[in-house]
């Protein structure tokens, strides 16, 4: 693509989608296939093409980004669940309350205080959940993924991930809670 032959707002548009993407992309693929998630990121920027984005701030911005791919996730999900009637329900109410419960972080860091309270309540599951948890969450794994390398059901991991959850939410103040999960 030459760049020379492009307006301004088609540039400001490709380098938003350039800095964007790969994180929305990472952010919806913890609730849906990569393809999907590849997909629901192109159209969120699609329907944003006509839009005045180019007068939002950069915080405004990444809000409203990060907004529509929960938005859309939350309803491909929706989708889902209703053409599927095999799959799950459990599985997608679990990915669908997590995204009800998603605020997009105002700030990119977190002090080291807040990162220790919140390895201490993380450190307080039982032993299976924790491994699980910290499988899921920050190694990234599916929860088929870690079934296998634990030789559990992906019920049964998909169980625990529930109670971590429930129990973390319970234990750590909601800000918080949602800080975690995006890290």
């Amino acid at each position: 693509m030459d760049m020379f032959f492009l307006d301004k707002n088609t540039l400001y548009y490709h380098s938003v989608y350039l800095l964007y993407a790969p994180m929305l992309i990472r952010f919806a693929e913890k609730y849906v296939s990569r393809l999907y998630a590849e997909d629901i990121v192109q159209d969120v920027f699609l329907k944003f093409w006509d839009k005045k984005i180019s007068f939002l701030s950069e915080t405004d911005l990444k809000r409203m980004l990060y907004t529509a791919v929960r938005n859309a996730c939350i309803d491909h999900l929706r989708r889902l669940s209703s053409e599927q009637e095999t799959i799950d329900k459990r599985a997608i109410k679990l990915k669908m309350d997590e995204l009800d419960f998603f605020e997009p972080p105002d700030e990119l860091f977190m002090r080291e205080d807040l990162i220790a309270f919140l390895t201490k309540r993380i450190d307080k599951l039982p032993e299976r959940s924790r491994t699980i948890f910290h499988m899921f969450y920050f190694d990234e794994l599916k929860t088929s993924e870690i079934a296998d390398q634990l030789h559990l059901s992906v019920r049964t991991v998909e169980n625990l991930l529930y109670r971590s959850l429930i129990y973390l939410r319970k234990h750590i103040p909601r800000q918080l809670f949602f800080l975690l999960l995006l890290f």
